[in-house]
């Protein structure tokens, strides 16, 4: 902070029932962030026939998933600043006017404007919900409540593209924007049923830390996603857009050790528990976006199913990520494990992946769905329960960019993962495609797997083993990915986060000091 001591507020005691109508709110709000990508994804075709212009149809969700990424951590640190409630109610009402002005949109790019936009408000949500959680739940119940959380943000990968295709169906795309409204609306008006608490106290805004932490995290996302149009990592643009990630992220963490009020205060992440908790995250990350991308890719594309289909296979790993991550919670608030249950979860991981690296064009579609579920079984059991750790090594002051650090981390392993088994992926199945159809045209079949169905028998026969190569060879690459997790969450002391979490107070009721007041 800036030297003056920091006037602590003596925690207001507060009741199961409002405990509960609060973190609801919470529930609704991580939901709407949630639930936009996977319902957007099932609306483009529509977007597109309806605005046109299918050559920016990428930055529908690059747009938006860049400025989330980008303001995560600068939504935590305000919420530690001006009040993680507050910031949170901001954070929902740009969601909204966003989604409004997204649903009204009369061109491409307008909409994908007004994406930047929502991504903002999304990345706020994202980046205080976790930490407003801990504020509002007592120490002992919070692994519980983090496990809820984390049921909220598997099940929507299930729900998102049912929904988005019923609004496509009886209504118009525009309606899977338009449908936050009532819900941003009702989430704003139960977390408001807590009172602000905390007295108020100057700090200055670390904005040259904001603005560099935002430059080199969308550089690095802006290379990776424009990578597959460019087939290279050394086309001029791919390569300025990572030495401007390298140099600006070098400038950063130059100035956040020497910033008097740090947006990424360091300190966090010098300690092995953090550091190692927030890395395990990141790799978690990418085994959950790889779960929940590549199985509807072999179930539509190799065994033939329809997308609504596909959405009713994929729902066993959202389900069992989601049932794992409550379970865990409840584990370990009653039984401690905090490293034992997220090492098992990872060595899960590599196992699932690695069986799924093996699938053929004969496997069935339930043997890949069972390859699925243990690692769903994994994700769930990893990041829910060592975001917990890392909330609970965290001072009061600190719990906001804390909790923002974490889930930028995961957002950023998704990313991650997106890309660079998104890479293997197509190249793999390019030249799969050459070597088995030569003068086959690629593009007609990338990105609508559905259509394999409806090719020559010999054409898509060929086309199938093609997709089940490139599927197989996606999944072994995040196996050492994930035995890297394994060795990660290895690592991490459990004498030390045995010991500090036996002496830290059942506390975080009402948690508030000057600094970040509900």
């Amino acid at each position: 902070m800036t030297g003056a001591s920091v006037p602590v507020v003596e925690r207001m005691p507060i009741s199961n029932r409002r405990i509960i109508i609060v973190f609801f709110g919470i529930l609704l709000g991580a939901t709407l962030s949630g639930l936009d990508a996977s319902i957007v994804a099932t609306a483009a075709p529509a977007i597109i026939g309806d605005l046109g212009n299918v050559s920016l149809l990428p930055w529908l969700t690059t747009s938006y998933l860049v400025a989330q990424v980008s303001i995560m951590a600068v939504f935590g640190k305000l919420g530690d600043i001006y009040g993680r409630r507050r910031m949170f109610a901001i954070a929902i009402s740009v969601f909204l006017v966003a989604s409004v002005l997204c649903g009204i949109a009369q061109s491409m790019n307008m909409l994908i404007a007004f994406r930047v936009l929502q991504g903002v408000g999304a990345g706020g949500i994202t980046g205080i919900a976790m930490a407003l959680v801990a504020d509002l739940v007592p120490g002992d119940r919070l692994g519980r409540y983090l496990g809820y959380t984390g049921l909220v943000f598997a099940g929507t990968s299930v729900i998102g593209p049912f929904a988005g295709g019923f609004f496509v169906d009886h209504f118009s795309w525009r309606f899977a924007f338009l449908v936050n409204v009532p819900s941003g609306l009702l989430c704003l008006a139960l977390i408001s049923t807590t009172p602000i608490i905390g007295v108020r106290v100057k700090h200055r805004v670390d904005y040259a830390g904001a603005i560099m932490l935002a430059l080199s995290i969308s550089s690095l996302l802006l290379a990776l996603s424009g990578r597959g149009s460019d087939s290279s990592w050394t086309s001029p643009r791919i390569v300025t857009l990572l030495l401007v990630f390298i140099v600006v992220g070098a400038g950063f963490l130059w100035w956040e050790a020497r910033a008097p009020e740090p947006l990424l205060p360091l300190r966090i992440l010098k300690g092995r528990v953090t550091s190692l908790s927030t890395l395990a995250n990141l790799i978690s990350g990418v085994g959950f976006t790889c779960g929940i991308i590549y199985p509807p890719l072999f179930f539509q594309a190799v065994a033939g199913f329809n997308a609504q289909s596909s959405g009713l296979l994929l729902a066993p790993f959202a389900l069992t990520c989601a049932a794992s991550t409550l379970f865990a919670g409840q584990i370990a608030d009653r039984f401690g494990g905090h490293k034992a249950i997220p090492l098992f979860g990872m060595v899960c991981e590599a196992i699932g992946f690695l069986l799924l690296s093996t699938i053929t064009v004969s496997t069935p579609a339930t043997t890949v769905m069972a390859y699925g579920m243990l690692a769903g079984l994994g994700v769930g059991c990893v990041m829910q329960t060592l975001l917990y750790v890392v909330q609970r090594f965290s001072s009061a002051s600190d719990m906001g960019v804390a909790t923002s650090t974490v889930m930028l981390a995961r957002v950023m392993g998704s990313s991650l993962g997106v890309a660079i088994l998104g890479s293997v992926f197509t190249s793999t199945l390019i030249a799969e495609v050459e070597r088995r159809v030569p003068g086959f045209a690629v593009a007609d079949i990338q990105g609508t797997p559905e259509r394999v169905a409806s090719l020559a028998a010999d054409v898509r026969v060929q086309l199938q083993e093609s997709f089940a190569t490139g599927l197989s060879t996606a999944f072994r690459v995040a196996v050492p990915i994930m035995v890297l997790g394994v060795i990660v969450v290895a690592l991490i002391p459990a004498r030390r986060v045995r010991e500090h979490l036996a002496q830290a107070p059942e506390e975080v009721s009402l948690v508030d000091t000057a600094t970040h007041g509900l």
